[in-house]
């Protein structure tokens, strides 16, 4: 950045987010891809087809890296299953709208409270979520939640859920929240705690 920018005669201000955009392409390239959802609000989707499965890619661009996968199971007379999702996504939804859940389904909002969003299946295509603009928000199946800390640039902590896949993840890995951001694995035991880096 400081090359690209150059010698001036004057005092330059140089933006962060600059500098961020500089890190992201260096960064983007080799950080694998996981689920957090901060501040988790459970998620039940009834009327589910069938058995689903998920296969998401560790990076959009390089399939050689692998797959996470998840077996969705609907379970009892609703054929239901049950997620978390980020508090702040609950937020946005409100009982008519459709959603899709990244690399999974789309789903209608029935109801929602402040702990609890509840929804009924709308189809697999992808294509019917992009007809529509539908908001892609990422999840986490129940039981499949591994609880994580992310240390913020000014210190605060925003908890949650990780998906259990980040268990294999070793200190010192940088890896991409997707739709949060990049961050520096600390510490993986009974909790994971990473640093938060940028966008």
């Amino acid at each position: 950045m400081i090359i690209e920018v150059g010698t001036k005669p004057n005092d330059v201000t140089l933006s962060w987010e600059n500098l961020y955009a500089y890190n992201r392409k260096i960064l983007d390239a080799k950080s694998d891809r996981y689920f957090f959802v901060s501040e988790p609000v459970k998620l039940k989707v009834s009327n589910l087809p069938r058995t689903l499965q998920a296969k998401l890619p560790l990076h959009p661009e390089k399939p050689e890296r692998g797959v996470r996968e998840y077996t969705v199971t609907p379970e009892g007379e609703e054929h239901a299953a049950s997620f978390w999702i980020s508090r702040k996504d609950a937020e946005t939804l409100e009982a008519g709208k459709t959603v899709r859940l990244m690399e999974l389904f789309n789903l209608e909002v029935n109801r929602k409270t402040s702990d609890k969003v509840s929804a009924t299946f709308a189809s697999e295509s992808y294509e019917d979520a992009r007809k529509i603009k539908a908001q892609l928000i990422q999840w986490i199946p129940k039981g499949a939640e591994f609880q994580c800390q992310v240390v913020m640039p000014d210190a605060t902590v925003t908890e949650g859920f990780a998906e259990d896949a980040c268990k294999k993840l070793k200190p010192d890995a940088i890896i991409q929240f997707e739709r949060f951001g990049f961050a520096r694995v600390d510490q993986v035991n009974q909790k994971m705690v990473a640093y938060y880096a940028h966008k």
